[in-house]
């Protein structure tokens, strides 16, 4: 054996390595080996925004361990890549990117425009992942903007309508004003923020009634007050009716054991929709809708002269007319949750729309069941998608009102309105583009209007245990499925983890993967999570450029556990680094006695 040279420069090292494995396909799955126990690993396809950041590194490292362990022990491992292209981030940051809004442009333009922004950072991102050491199948690369990927969502949803799990129908949901679509529960991020409770009067017969709102400019929507049965103040007044300022409309007084004795005056509000609360009261109570906010967050005809403003600016007018006619009776700081959209951060409105809606609720306890029943690393990260699960008031709505994303195979006749769904044998399809084959069943028209609504984009991407598998077009698909590893961080156990578990479910009637793997976020220097914005934030070429690939991993083998988060801190770099020295000075030492 020859010696191993004095000197080595890892990071022309790592690159040389990361190429011949991929010139001699090292890591490929053979499909055809029968001897070997197969291993697969479900694999995170990213939002390519383009920055492979420390968490990506902390991610992208524990499987792929588990990948190289795996092989070492004899298994066929099946490790695929892919990206999720379709969806709000995209869409978001092209508008941004060119100072564009979506309708500005037409929409076969701006999905080009989607597409070649996507590309760019795919291949950025590409770069990182190999740079890194990942013992991928490039193979079996993916893209979730591929027709051939959509033929297999666009499949699935016919499949899940046909079984009744996916149907359509008006109810209230989450609305980003400035995105004008609908988001998922998932998608509603949480915010504190310190906002104005205000102290209206309503009147009642012999009287005023006070009462407390933080949505003043829901007061055109009020149709029923409610107070708490137990109440000794107010619960004379049940079965009575109550004087709506401003719009002088009389609503009911109802008994509701959902209100708060010790919040603002103990007496509710109850508008359509000011939050969740007044929803589960809606339909509890069968009271009626007034659809007071529109797409674009702009106030209906149903708000009066406060038509066509925008929810803020109908707040300042509405109490302004308040203050002016004395009805305004106090005003105090509050402590509150705001939803916000993920992406944009504006705040969520609730409005009642025609949405597609996939049946979750209904699967909850088979979502617990399985949650209980695979194996998590670590275990107690199990009871996050349980909480989660139980916790969701709705179904999971499908529908988006944005362009780059899997259309919804269907079409409505132009003469008497029946839907037209898709067969199978017309997929991949794009209604827009596409007339259907054949007349309308029921009249006999030719003539199609699209469905223009697309699908969600964790639509397409909690699919990927089955399809990695090869359904559904391979025969044998099932030797790969369920997968045998699913990974990712503890903030997307609720999104990516929790579609996962119940798409699956819904086509297939088993879990989706085998175990979890948990990681947790990385923390900057000053103790925070590692963010672009808090001035924090590390690039993994900046760590690679000075200390390679491997002092990287190390640092995350031996930084932390799985589940916690993990501080970085070069110094933990560098002590890896120091590592990979002395693991090669030994191993020059063993060659020069052989």
């Amino acid at each position: 054996m020859r010696s191993l040279p004095r000197k080595i420069d890892f990071l022309q090292m790592e690159e040389k390595w990361e190429g011949l494995w991929e010139a001699r396909g090292t890591y490929r799955y053979d499909w055809d080996d029968e001897t070997r126990p197969r291993f697969s690993v479900d694999t995170p396809p990213p939002y390519p925004s383009g920055d492979f950041h420390m968490g990506n590194v902390l991610n992208w490292t524990y499987f792929d361990m588990v990948a190289r362990y795996k092989r070492m022990r004899g298994h066929n491992v099946h490790f695929p890549q892919g990206w999720d292209c379709h969806g709000l981030p995209t869409e978001v940051a092209v508008e941004k990117a060119h100072g564009i809004r979506r309708s500005d442009v037409p929409p076969d333009r701006f999905r080009r425009l989607c597409e070649e922004w996507i590309e760019q950072y795919i291949a950025v991102m590409k770069r990182a992942v190999i740079r890194l050491g990942c013992s991928v199948d490039w193979s079996l690369e993916y893209r979730t903007m591929e027709p051939e990927y959509m033929r297999k969502i666009q499949l699935s949803f016919l499949i899940l309508r046909d079984r009744d799990l996916i149907y359509k129908g008006e109810h209230p949901i989450n609305w980003c004003p400035r995105c004008e679509t609908a988001i998922a529960d998932a998608e509603v991020e949480r915010e504190r923020r310190v906002g104005r409770l205000y102290t209206v009067a309503f009147g009642i017969d012999g009287g005023e009634l006070l009462i407390a709102t933080t949505r003043p400019e829901y007061i055109p929507a009020c149709v029923a007050v409610g107070v708490h049965p137990g109440d000794g103040r107010h619960r004379h007044l049940i079965g009575g009716e109550a004087t709506v300022p401003l719009t002088g409309r009389r609503v009911p007084i109802i008994a509701d054991d959902a209100v708060d004795l010790g919040f603002g005056t103990g007496v509710l509000m109850i508008c359509t929709y000011g939050d969740k609360a007044d929803v589960l009261a809606v339909a509890r109570y069968g009271l009626p809708v007034v659809k007071l906010v529109d797409g674009k967050g702009e106030m209906t005809e149903e708000a009066g002269r406060y038509r066509g403003m925008g929810v803020e600016e109908a707040r300042e007018a509405i109490l302004a007319d308040l203050a002016g006619a004395g009805l305004l009776r106090g005003e105090a700081s509050l402590e509150q949750e705001v939803g916000i959209c993920w992406r944009c951060d504006t705040p969520i409105e609730i409005v009642s729309l025609e949405q597609w809606f996939m049946r979750t609720q209904a699967l909850t306890e088979e979502v617990v069941k399985a949650a209980e029943e695979i194996t998590w690393y670590p275990g107690w990260m199990r009871y996050r998608l349980i909480d989660w699960a139980r916790s969701l008031d709705w179904d999971w709505v499908l529908s988006r009102q944005r362009v780059f994303a899997t259309p919804i195979p269907a079409w409505y006749c132009r003469r008497c309105g029946a839907l037209r769904m898709a067969e199978p044998e017309e997929l991949p399809v794009d209604p827009k583009v596409t007339a259907p084959r054949g007349a309308c069943a029921g009249c006999g028209s030719a003539e199609f209007d699209p469905e223009t609504d697309v699908l969600d984009t964790w639509f397409d991407s909690s699919l990927t245990c089955a399809i990695h598998a090869g359904w559904p077009d391979r025969g044998d698909w099932r030797r790969l499925f369920p997968s045998s590893l699913h990974s990712s961080g503890h903030d997307i156990i609720r999104t990516w983890a929790y579609y996962l578990m119940v798409r699956h479910l819904a086509l297939f009637g088993e879990t989706a993967y085998s175990a979890v793997l948990i990681n947790g976020m990385v923390l900057g220097s000053d103790g925070r999570k590692m963010s672009k914005s808090l001035g924090n934030f590390v690039a993994s070429p900046e760590v690679f450029e000075k200390h390679g690939a491997d002092a990287a991993r190390q640092w995350v083998a031996a930084g932390g556990g799985t589940g916690f988060d993990i501080p970085f801190r070069w110094s933990d770099v560098e002590y890896g680094w120091r590592f990979m020295r002395k693991l090669w000075n030994a191993c020059r030492l063993a060659s020069i006695q052989l």
